[in-house]
């Protein structure tokens, strides 16, 4: 009897592993929480095994010269995963490049995290829209 609940629970274990590790899909549309722009997540690079999110939309009310130079550009590319649902690359902020992150914390929420020096730093929520 305690031989069959081991192998049951082995079996359950075993099929909600693969389950859990598809859902973590960086690739679609998402938003910051203030929800004034749109990125494209999309897999990039020669091998096509890097992370590269382009800035697809701002919101009509906030464009102005100094952002919509940005749209349909790279602003988060040549990113490498470095663990299940972490990314490291570039991230382009106020035209500055810096170092940045990519974390999935879930199938609907990102986190990216960029620091010019260890002084100006950003911490952004990603929400996904598609």
């Amino acid at each position: 009897m305690a031989r069959r609940l081991v192998l049951f629970l082995l079996g359950f274990l075993l099929a909600a592993a693969p389950a859990t590790a598809q859902t973590l899909d960086p690739t679609g549309i998402w938003e910051p929480d203030n929800r004034e722009s749109r990125y494209q997540f999309t897999y990039c690079g020669e091998n096509g095994d890097r992370l590269c999110a382009a800035l697809i939309w701002i919101q009509e009310d906030k464009k102005d010269a100094r952002n919509t130079k940005y749209l349909n550009t790279y602003m988060f590319r040549n990113a490498r995963q470095t663990r299940p649902g972490h990314w490291s690359g570039t991230v382009t902020l106020e035209g500055f490049n810096l170092g940045g992150t990519v974390t999935q914390t879930d199938n609907d929420t990102m986190r990216l995290k960029a620091c010019a020096l260890f002084v100006f730093c950003e911490d952004i929520r990603l929400n996904r829209v598609e």
